[in-house]
């Protein structure tokens, strides 16, 4: 099964720097562009299953791929666990200065070293992943389709085909190549989330996690595409990754000029 995984687009307070979590925040104009541009890369791709975070700005980037491609927004299913981390219900809205300033010099560091540490109105990082490693699996099991466990049929033709199924980037990410016909699946949601899941799918979290890594070493920008390959047929989940933070489709895109109405006086 393929995970078609994309960020939402710029909202309103990524612009602005204000830290987010569970409130619903519209896309900002630029937002709103970008998520034309995914749904237009993505418009010819079919997909069987697609879901996305409840959250407006994940819901409506998700709209705009489902109505490129003619479908009913019944298609698409909104998954509750698919939710921004929530750090603490009190910091959101706050600029990160502001949230900084808030903080005592220990939370600041359980913060940045302890992926369990959280605050009493929000969520570990490991309870985030938590969440996503389970609503990902759950989202895997609706297919039986997979790919060959490289343990269970080995491909002795792969070593000899250098352009053939292995990798995937760029735009042809969009349409991997591989001779077994796979179910899909479009999932819109957060940057932490994808992060995370990702990190998890290529055995590095742990290493992170151990070595007081930083998860943000790895990016996943606004509307940027992501695509991963998953097998559950074997006694633990096999996952490939083909691209990741794909912005081919935003080139040469910049934030719309305010209209006179919208014009700082």
């Amino acid at each position: 099964m393929y995970f078609y995984l994309v960020r939402h687009g710029q909202s309103l307070w990524n612009a602005s720097g204000r830290h987010q979590g569970w409130q619903d925040v519209p896309l900002s104009p630029l937002g709103e562009l970008q998520a034309e541009r995914i749904a237009q890369r993505l418009k010819s791709q079919t997909f069987d299953y697609m879901f996305t975070s409840p959250i407006k700005r994940c819901y409506d980037t998700a709209a705009a791929i489902v109505q490129a491609q003619g479908r009913p927004l019944e298609d698409l299913t909104v998954r509750e666990t698919l939710k921004e981390a929530r750090l603490s219900a009190e910091l959101e809205g706050l600029a990160e200065k502001e949230i900084l300033r808030r903080w005592t010099p220990e939370q600041k560091r359980l913060f940045r070293e302890d992926y369990s540490f959280k605050f009493p109105d929000g969520e570990s990082v490991k309870e985030v992943m938590a969440r996503m490693v389970e609503e990902f699996q759950a989202i895997a099991a609706l297919s039986e389709e997979a790919f060959p466990h490289p343990e269970e049929e080995p491909d002795a033709s792969a070593d000899n085909d250098p352009e053939g199924s292995q990798v995937a980037t760029g735009r042809d990410a969009a349409v991997p190549k591989t001779q077994i016909p796979q179910k899909s699946a479009l999932i819109v949601a957060h940057r932490i989330n994808l992060q995370l899941f990702i990190l998890y799918a290529m055995d590095a979290l742990d290493s992170i996690v151990r070595y007081q890594g930083n998860i943000d070493r790895m990016e996943i920008s606004n509307c940027a595409l992501s695509v991963l390959e998953v097998n559950l047929k074997g006694k633990q989940p096999y996952y490939r990754l083909l691209t990741v933070n794909d912005m081919t489709h935003l080139t040469g895109l910049t934030p719309p000029k305010p209209s006179a109405e919208e014009a700082p006086k």
